[in-house]
């Protein structure tokens, strides 16, 4: 990013960051559908029905085709008002054809989605994984090419859309080719079941979106493009680390939903060891973030603009850490189908979100949006869920879930602290000296973190000595199989 910003400007990038997240609320149906699609087609695929799995992809194909018109002509029609958000680098037309360009491929992805889905459900999702991933990286390795040979912007553009239809080409040609069953027509044509999930789960995701993907919006309304820049750098940062945690947490959720799906399974004590790894994982992250991100992004991005306050940073560690924690109550709700239960929630999450970050960006700033998403997610969404899967799933009163939140936050604030003065009386100083011992001193209290808190969750939790344990045992089969 800091390469990026050096060639095109503070500017552009605020430009760029705020176009991906109004493309976000046009792209709203894709994650919406996947997690939908994914949920009915659990129990065929296990049962090896084929014909009830063709009923419900050819309804879903349906949608898709008709989701992926739509997306384009709105993405036609946003495209002419957008360039009025805020004072642009570009012209009004530049601006426009930016937006179509970075939008349009998102459209077009639709038509080609359909059977992705089928194999993410099968919980064969890493044969499609390995080549997006590699297609992200191919996809970094061209921007890097193209801004140190200082192309044009619209290299960029176009580096992004080829990967995204790229993909998902390869993604249906690998799907079709391990279900191709999936080409002939199903007896029943006239399955709704998908229609009627998406719809719940379209809710679900535009609360996401809402709590997500509107600050750099929000900034640049009121900020304009520069400070919409400065907090997509700190946002880019906190939000592709808090994905990676989170990745970690919900690369099993195929095979916990299926475990839900089981009655006669022990999936409460899974839960307690699921959720004892998101918070220790989200320990980790969090409080290294919050102790170097004052000093990392000015150094990263060359320019004392883009210092974080620790304020600022304290509530980005916070709302990581509740990101990471909550994907097991996630993951329960969803694979259950309670998502469904959960609109009133997603409308209030939604509501209090903006609301917040309108009020709050106005009296403080880039801290006001960073604390609008804090109120949002421990205000609302921490209030309900819990509740609603402890109720639902686990049969159990939801004060044991807020007993094990309130005191593995309290270990994280603990650990936190200890860091931080760790890091200002032995690593700051050192760190100053140079980039090369800034990372060093980031990759020793990030190890000084890790030893504290294995330490504490080792004494402290027997279901995260049963998860250690697993996790051997996994490993030792492995091996004897070897």
């Amino acid at each position: 990013m800091s390469l990026f910003v050096r060639l095109y400007g503070s500017a552009v990038n605020g430009l760029q960051l705020t176009i991906a997240q109004v493309i976000t609320f046009l792209n709203i149906c894709e994650l919406a559908y996947s997690l939908a699609f994914r949920q009915l087609l659990y129990k065929p695929l296990a049962e090896g029905n084929q014909e009830e799995v063709k009923s419900i992809y050819y309804g879903a194909c349906k949608v898709f085709r008709l989701t992926g018109i739509i997306c384009i002509c709105a993405s036609v029609a946003v495209s002419l008002i957008f360039p009025n958000l805020s004072e642009s680098p570009f012209t009004y037309w530049q601006t426009a054809g930016t937006f179509l360009l970075l939008a349009l491929p998102y459209g077009i992805s639709y038509f080609l989605m359909g059977p992705n889905f089928v194999i993410m459900a099968d919980q064969k999702e890493y044969r499609i994984n390995i080549w997006i991933q590699s297609f992200s990286v191919l996809r970094m390795g061209f921007m890097i090419w193209a801004i140190l040979m200082k192309m044009p912007f619209i290299t960029i553009l176009i580096i992004e859309g080829l990967n995204i239809l790229l993909a998902n080409t390869l993604s249906r040609f690998i799907a079709l080719k391990e279900y191709p069953w999936l080409k002939e027509p199903p007896v029943n044509k006239e399955d709704t079941s998908f229609r009627k999930k998406a719809g719940y789960a379209m809710v679900q995701r535009l609360s996401e979106l809402a709590t997500t993907q509107t600050d750099n919006i929000v900034v640049s309304g009121f900020m304009g493009y520069v400070m919409s820049s400065v907090y997509g750098t700190y946002s880019y940062l906190t939000d592709n680390i808090g994905k990676i945690t989170q990745t970690m947490v919900q690369s099993p959720m195929n095979s916990f939903g299926n475990l839900f799906n089981d009655r006669n399974a022990d999936s409460y004590s899974v839960f307690t060891e699921f959720f004892n790894f998101a918070t220790y994982v989200s320990t980790i992250v969090a409080d290294t973030i919050v102790i170097v991100m004052p000093q990392f992004v000015p150094v990263w991005m060359g320019d004392p603009l883009y210092t974080a306050s620790i304020p600022i940073c304290f509530f980005f560690g916070l709302n990581i850490f509740y990101m990471t924690m909550r994907q097991p109550v996630i993951i329960a709700r969803d694979a259950n189908g309670l998502y469904v239960n959960a609109k009133n929630n997603a409308w209030l999450l939604a509501g209090v979100k903006i609301v917040c970050s309108v009020i709050l960006v106005q009296k403080l700033g880039l801290l006001g949006v960073v604390l609008a998403t804090t109120i949002a997610y421990w205000g609302v969404d921490f209030l309900y869920n819990p509740r609603l899967v402890y109720d639902k799933v686990f049969h159990r009163p939801s004060r044991d879930y807020y007993v094990l939140v309130v005191t593995r936050l309290l270990i994280a604030i603990a650990v936190g602290l200890g860091g931080f003065w760790f890091w200002n009386a032995f690593l700051a100083q050192r760190a100053a000296s140079g980039k090369l011992f800034l990372v060093i001193s980031i990759i020793l209290l990030g190890i000084l973190i890790t030893v504290v808190t294995t330490v504490i969750y080792w004494f402290a939790y027997r279901s995260f000595r049963h998860l250690y344990e697993r996790i051997m045992g996994v490993l030792k089969n492995r091996r004897n199989r070897v």
